[in-house]
């Protein structure tokens, strides 16, 4: 292991006091799509940086495929998800999960309130409680 000094190490010292001290979160989600569809996921959030809840969206994975997703939310927090196929809702192992109803666009998209968006196509979604790192998406009838 070799030993950083001089004005590298400082360098690097800095940088992790700065970023320990500005409160960054950083949560990762890996989504696995067990359908033979291209799935669309939005994401709801309590975000630090912006002090509310979030709403964004899309983030795409493959059939048979998986993704990982990074958003800027305590982990301690409630992350919600809903994921679609074009404009259809899709159920997923998280179903008996807790849920909350937000804003979702056609187009990407992000929210931070409430109130109904004047974007063209908008539509409430059901959002599902992340229980963990990993969400499966398998579509099967609860």
């Amino acid at each position: 292991m070799k030993k950083i000094t001089g004005l590298a190490g400082l360098a690097l010292m800095a940088a992790i006091i700065l970023a320990s001290a500005s409160g960054a979160y950083a949560a990762a989600i890996t989504f696995t799509n067990e359908l033979d569809l291209r799935l669309s996921i939005a994401l709801a959030y309590y975000d630090n940086d912006l002090g509310t809840l979030v709403t964004k969206g899309w983030w795409h994975v493959e059939p048979d495929g998986d993704t990982t997703i990074t958003i800027n939310a305590d982990e301690s927090k409630d992350i919600y998800y809903a994921a679609y196929n074009k404009d259809q809702f899709i159920d997923s192992s998280t179903r008996g999960n807790p849920k909350i109803t937000r804003w979702a666009s056609p187009h990407n998209f992000t929210y931070t309130d409430d109130s109904e968006p004047s974007d063209e196509g908008v539509w409430e979604g059901r959002f599902y409680k992340i229980g963990g790192s990993t969400v499966s998406v398998d579509g099967r009838t609860r």
